[in-house]
């Protein structure tokens, strides 16, 4: 669960970053990084499903391990999948 929240903040911030603009552009608003947030919350939801499957007590560590890893890869898939709008 800590998991969940820590790559859910980092997304938002990640969100919150890309679409106030470059650093230097004050009115630039890219609303298309906000995709980035249905796109995690699309693999917090298939990772619940794939942990919490079979009960969190039989679970193996391989399973846990890759599941958080899919989890932090929907990040860097959502700035792709928003980069593709722009």
């Amino acid at each position: 669960m800590v998991n969940v929240i820590c790559s859910g903040f980092v997304a938002l911030l990640i969100a919150w970053f890309f679409a106030e603009g470059a650093l230097g552009e004050a009115n630039a608003l890219t609303p298309e990084f906000f995709f980035i947030l249905p796109i995690w919350a699309i693999g917090v939801l298939l990772m619940w499903r794939f942990v919490f499957k079979d009960g969190p007590e039989n679970i193996s560590p391989f399973k846990m391990i890759v599941s958080n890893f899919l989890l932090w890869l929907t990040i860097p898939l959502g700035l792709m999948f928003a980069f593709q709008f722009i």
